[in-house]
């Protein structure tokens, strides 16, 4: 894995929306701003085939949306936190482990 792929997938979102959406073997990522639908579904491959390697999962499709940051108060103070980026991957084969309970 090169430097630009480990650096695109930042961290699996988990919420109750995301937790339902993995019985239609479907995963949420926060991922890089400037990250395309090809460097993600490779990136994301990568990481599969490292950490599950008798797993035989193929990624179907990638689907990517902006996340504006919302204002936050502290005090006296706002602040608006950086924008980011999510990708909605399918994945066709066995259900990974990624958000088990």
């Amino acid at each position: 894995m090169n430097s630009r792929q480990a650096h695109i997938i930042i961290r699996p979102i988990i919420n109750e929306k995301t937790v339902g959406l993995t019985a239609l073997n479907q995963y949420t990522f926060e991922v890089a701003k400037d990250a395309n639908k090809t460097e993600i579904a490779q990136a994301l491959q990568q990481i599969l085939t490292e950490l599950y390697p008798k797993n035989k999962s193929k990624i179907v499709s990638v689907n990517t949306a902006p996340i504006r940051a919302r204002h936050r108060r502290s005090k006296r103070h706002g602040r608006f936190p950086s924008d980011s980026k999510k990708a909605i991957v399918t994945i066709e084969g066995e259900p990974l482990e990624l958000f088990s309970a």
